[in-house]
């Protein structure tokens, strides 16, 4: 079983800006680095959205997704917000 590497946020940019300022291609860089190319195209499109955060672990992990983690992300009001969401889901699932 083979342990995952962990970026740090600098080395994200600078894959990032390879494929984007470079013109190098997601499936070199992959090979390259030893990471799917997807992930490159996700580091990308996080990177292009919000440029400020800038690819920090904290909103990689939630983004987009919904649920849960958009719940912790609106504070205090997230356990209200998350129990709306399951409700609804468990509604739509009894029809």
């Amino acid at each position: 079983m083979s342990l995952k590497k962990r970026y740090s946020r600098e080395e994200k940019i600078a894959i990032v800006e390879l494929l984007t300022k470079r013109g190098r291609k997601a499936p070199s860089l992959a090979n390259e680095y030893g990471i799917h190319e997807n992930t490159i195209y996700k580091w990308t499109r996080a990177y292009s959205m919000n440029p400020t955060r800038r690819l920090s672990r904290q909103r990689e992990r939630g983004a987009g997704r919904g649920g849960a983690s958009e719940a912790a992300d609106r504070g205090a009001g997230g356990r209200e917000y998350l129990s709306k969401k399951v409700s609804a889901y468990f509604a739509k699932s009894q029809r």
